[in-house]
C-alpha cells in the first residue's frame, strides 16, 4: 500500500506541473486522508483492532467469569503489558515486540515464571481476538520461550513430623484444618467453605461445590480422614465443618497458615499440604487418572 502511495504522490506531481499549484495541494491532501484511512484497515480490508479494544473486551467477557483470584492474577499481568502493547493494533503484535517486551521485563529484574504468566496473559487475550475475528492469528504461539527457563517442579512437601509440629502450633480447630488437608487433597478455600451438608460420612465422601475449576466434584475419605472429621465439634449455630470465633468460617486460612509455619519452623506454604497428599497418593497407587479426578 505504501508503494501505491508513493507512486500516486509521484504522479501527482507531474499532473501539478501541468494543472498547477493549488490542484497539487488539494490532490496531496486528498491522498493523505486516503491513505489515513487504509492505514485503520488490515490486509483483509477489516478495521484494524487496538490491543485496548481487546482488553476491554477480555475483561468484561472473560474475566468476569474466572474466580476473583484467577483474575486478579490476569489483572496483575495486565498492568506490566499495557506500556508495551497498549497504544498499537493487535497486528502489530510480533516477535520483535515480545522480544523487546521480554528484555524489557528481565531488566526490570522481573523472573523467568513471571514472564512466561505474563505471555501466557497475552496469549489468552490473543487467543481470544482471533475468536472474535479481531486478527488472523495469535502471535504469542509462533514466539520462541526457550530462553525463559521453566520454574523447577516442587517435589518436596511437609513430612508427618513437620505437620505434627505445624498442628501443635496452631488452635485446635486450625490444627483439624491442617490435617483433613494433609490427608484429602481438598485445597484450602474448598475446605474453608465446607459445610457439614456437603459431607457423607456412610459413603465416606464430600462433595465440593465451590472448587478451583469451578466444576463440582466427589472427593473419598481415608480412615485418618474420617477420623478428623469425627472429632470436629459442631457449632450450635453454623454449618461450617470448620470454624472459629462465633461459628465463622475462615476467610484466609493459607495466611493464617503462614504465621503457624513460621512459629513450628516449617519451611512449607499451604498449599504443600495439597503436594504432600499427591506425591502420598502416587507412592501408594500409581494411577494418576483417579488422582485428576479427586484432587
Amino acid at each position: 500500500m505504501y508503494r501505491r502511495y508513493v507512486k500516486f504522490m509521484h504522479l501527482i506531481y507531474i499532473m501539478g506541473e501541468n494543472f498547477g499549484l493549488a490542484f497539487k495541494v488539494e490532490a496531496q491532501r486528498f491522498l493523505g486522508s486516503l491513505f489515513d484511512q487504509y492505514k485503520q484497515l488490515d490486509r483483509n480490508g477489516r478495521r484494524r483492532r487496538t490491543y485496548h479494544e481487546a482488553l476491554s473486551k477480555i475483561t468484561v467477557e472473560y474475566l468476569a467469569t474466572l474466580k476473583p483470584s484467577t483474575a486478579k492474577r490476569y489483572r496483575v499481568s495486565f498492568r506490566q503489558l499495557d506500556p508495551h502493547f497498549g497504544g498499537i493494533f493487535l497486528d502489530e503484535i510480533n516477535k520483535t515486540r515480545l522480544s523487546s517486551y521480554v528484555s524489557a521485563r528481565k531488566k526490570a529484574g522481573a523472573s523467568d515464571a513471571t514472564i512466561q504468566r505474563d505471555l501466557a496473559t497475552l496469549s489468552c487475550l490473543c487467543s481470544c481476538a482471533v475468536t472474535w475475528d479481531f486478527i488472523e492469528t495469535n502471535p504469542v504461539r509462533t514466539f520462541s520461550k526457550r530462553h525463559l527457563r521453566e520454574a523447577p517442579p516442587k517435589t518436596a512437601y511437609p513430612s508427618d513430623d513437620q505437620v505434627d509440629r505445624l498442628v501443635g502450633h496452631a488452635s485446635p480447630m486450625a490444627g483439624r484444618l491442617i490435617r483433613f488437608l494433609a490427608h484429602t487433597g481438598v485445597r484450602q478455600e474448598e475446605a474453608c467453605s465446607l459445610e457439614w451438608g456437603q459431607v457423607s460420612l456412610e459413603r465416606r465422601e464430600v462433595r465440593l461445590t465451590k472448587t478451583k475449576t469451578s466444576s463440582p466434584r466427589v472427593v473419598p475419605l481415608s480412615e485418618e480422614a474420617i477420623g478428623r472429621l469425627l472429632g470436629i465439634p459442631r457449632h450450635a449455630t453454623s454449618n461450617f465443618v470448620f470454624w472459629h470465633d462465633d461459628g465463622q468460617r475462615y476467610s484466609q486460612f493459607a495466611n493464617g497458615f503462614v504465621a503457624i509455619a513460621r512459629k513450628a519452623g516449617v519451611p512449607y506454604r499451604c498449599h504443600d499440604l495439597w503436594h504432600r497428599f499427591a506425591s502420598v497418593f502416587l507412592q501408594r497407587t500409581g494411577d494418576l487418572a483417579a488422582l485428576q479426578a479427586i484432587a
